[in-house]
């Protein structure tokens, strides 16, 4: 089947990279040319890929159309755009609610949010979908772990945890800036913290155990983990997260109104 990008950003960059690494059959990519730089990068790289520069002709060609423009765009183009009743349309813009896509995509009605993320590209980490929909849970559950929303709410939920990657990578840039400023490189910096966060993640995913358990299993009675964990929760690090977390669905809420 062909499928259609309107907007070729660096999500939609990234889940055609990772649609290029898996075993999913497709016979032509079809994508907008509105990062032009991208886009021609993607043509280049890869052959079933194509450049369309209408993105009505993107949807008459596509059986499926995945929607990736920011917001303000979305809601500025769409409603000038015709689907087609028998096509699935994915959305990955997270302020646009199901009431408001239903609306302005119909007649199409096989109509899913979804959430990838960068790591998308490696096949890696969770596509936040809602609501449940067989063939697109398929489908990225070959590029990465679908997770389904039971309802808008607990999609707006999912979603904020979206918000922490640049955190993340604040952490471990501060875990590798400690060991520099010692007069570690930062080449063996880097490579320390990374693998040790992925074997932590690994373990996490393969553990039946509840991650508080396994708070307590990665400590030891006066060992540094342990002080490590009761200092910062003396200064509050973990409440402050938690606090700021709620301000962050606040938000996503509120645009979802």
């Amino acid at each position: 089947m062909n499928i259609g990008f309107i907007g070729t950003g660096k999500i939609t960059t990234s889940v055609i990279q990772g649609l290029f690494r898996s075993n999913i059959k497709l016979k032509q990519i079809l994508i907008s040319e509105r990062n032009k730089k991208n886009s021609l990068a993607l043509s280049k790289k890869f052959k079933k890929v194509k450049v369309v520069k209408d993105n009505q002709e993107i949807i008459l060609r596509s059986s499926w159309v995945f929607i990736a423009v920011v917001p303000t765009v979305a809601k500025k183009i769409l409603k000038e755009l015709t689907f087609k009743k028998n096509q699935t349309v994915v959305s990955f813009v997270s302020t646009l609610n199901m009431t408001y896509l239903k609306k302005t995509l119909r007649p199409a009605t096989s109509i899913v949010k979804a959430a990838p993320l960068p790591t998308i590209a490696s096949k890696l980490g969770p596509i936040i979908l809602f609501p449940k929909n067989k063939k697109v849970t398929n489908f990225f559950n070959h590029l990465g772990m679908a997770i389904i929303a039971n309802n808008e709410k607990e999609n707006n939920h999912l979603w904020t945890m979206t918000s922490t990657m640049a955190t993340y990578f604040e952490y471990c840039h501060t875990l590798e800036n400690w060991l520099v400023k010692r007069k570690v490189t930062s080449a063996k910096a880097k490579d320390l913290i990374a693998s040790l966060m992925f074997g932590l993640s690994h373990s996490m995913l393969l553990s039946k155990s509840k991650t508080k358990e396994l708070v307590t299993d990665y400590q030891t009675k006066k060992g540094i983990n342990e002080e490590l964990l009761k200092r910062l929760k003396q200064e509050k690090t973990f409440s402050s997260i938690d606090r700021n977390l709620t301000k962050i669905f606040d938000r996503i809420k509120k645009a979802n109104d």
